[in-house]
């Protein structure tokens, strides 16, 4: 998360905004809140269902057992879906570059 609030005005000059849904309990999503801020919504999604819904969740694997792998998702201003990344292991990001890239496809090249 720290990552994306450090490329947000990023994002923000290409007209787009950003949210984070954590697969984990609202206290501890509080907790942690209080002591980072974020210029972004941040979501707790303790019974997993929005995770489930998104095909990201993940019961058990080699090193998590119920969580969600990081995954990013652009929504196109009419609401389709215009990129996913899913990954494959819970250090496994998008290059910046790529996400921007989309960002300013969607944008009409401007950046």
């Amino acid at each position: 998360m720290g990552h994306i609030r450090d490329k947000y005005p990023e994002v923000e000059r290409r007209g787009a905004r950003a949210a984070v849904i954590l697969a984990q309990n609202p206290a501890k999503v509080r907790e942690y809140l209080e002591k980072n801020a974020y210029p972004f919504p941040v979501l707790a999604d303790a019974g997993r269902e929005v995770v489930k819904d998104y095909g990201v969740y993940v019961r058990a694997n080699f090193e998590s057992i119920n969580i969600a792998r990081p995954a990013n998702f652009i929504l196109a201003a009419e609401g389709t879906v215009a990129y996913v990344h899913i990954a494959g292991i819970q250090t496994e990001y998008p290059e910046d570059a790529e996400i921007l890239s989309v960002l300013d496809g969607l944008a009409g090249g401007g950046g």
